[in-house]
C-alpha cells in the first residue's frame, strides 16, 4: 500500500491513497465516492400502461336507391308460313292434310301414294279419268288381274277398293284376322296393314 501525500484522499475499500480529483481507486478499481459514485436510476412506477380506449364513430349507411329500369317490348320474330316436310303432301279435302304412303310389295318393289291410283298387272285408266297413279305389279304367275284395285291416300289412312278382281283383295292387319273383300268394296287401312292381291301383297307404310 502505497503512502499517502498530503491532499491525498485514500480509497475506502483497499485504503490506499488516491490522487488529487481520481474517479477511481488505481489499486483495486473502485470509484471514489466524491465523483464515481453511480448513479441510481429514480424508481420506475411499475403500474401497466392502459391504452385509452377509441371508440370509432359510428357508421351511417346511405341507402343506395335502384335505377329504374325501363322495360323494352322485343317484336316477336316473323314466324315462317312456309311447311318444311320431307315427304309431298297432299290435300283431299280444304284444309286436310294428307302424308303420302309408301307400298312395299312381296317381290321386292316400292310404290309411294299421294294420291288416287290403279294398281294391277297392266292397270288402265277408265276413259275421261285422271288418275295419279298406274302402278304395274310383276306378277308371272297371272294371279294378279291387269286393274286388280283402286287406292286412294285420305287424311284417315289408305283407302282400298277391290275392282272385282278374279282371284280377289284380302287385307289384315296386325293382331287382326285376315278378310277377303267383296267385289267393289272399299276399306280404309292404315299403316302396317297387309293387303293381297292374287299371289303377291304389298304393306302399308
Amino acid at each position: 500500500m502505497g503512502h499517502m501525500e498530503t491532499g491525498q484522499s485514500a480509497c475506502d475499500v483497499c485504503g490506499d491513497s488516491l490522487p488529487s480529483g481520481a474517479y477511481f481507486c488505481g489499486e483495486c478499481g473502485a470509484s471514489v465516492p466524491e465523483f464515481g459514485a453511480p448513479i441510481e436510476p429514480a424508481p420506475i412506477d411499475p403500474a401497466p400502461f392502459e391504452p385509452t380506449p377509441i371508440e370509432p364513430a359510428p357508421f351511417e349507411q346511405t341507402p343506395i336507391e335502384p335505377a329504374p329500369i325501363e322495360s323494352v317490348l322485343l317484336a316477336p320474330e316473323p314466324v315462317s308460313t312456309e311447311a318444311v316436310s320431307p315427304e309431298p303432301t297432299i290435300v283431299s279435302e280444304p284444309g286436310t292434310s294428307v302424308h303420302p304412303f309408301t307400298l312395299v310389295f312381296s317381290n321386292g318393289e316400292r310404290a309411294q301414294v299421294v294420291g288416287r291410283g290403279l294398281i294391277g298387272r297392266m292397270p288402265v285408266a277408265p276413259a275421261n279419268e285422271t288418275w295419279d297413279h298406274l302402278i304395274v305389279v310383276n306378277d308371272p304367275s297371272k294371279t294378279v288381274s291387269k286393274t286388280h284395285l283402286r287406292v286412294e291416300a285420305l287424311a284417315e289412312g289408305l283407302m282400298v277398293t277391290d275392282l272385282d278382281s278374279a282371284n280377289g283383295t284380302v287385307v289384315s292387319m296386325p293382331g287382326i284376322a285376315a278378310e277377303r273383300l267383296a267385289p267393289h268394296e272399299r276399306v280404309i287401312l292404315m299403316s302396317g296393314a297387309t293387303v293381297g292381291i292374287g299371289d303377291q301383297s304389298f304393306i302399308i307404310q
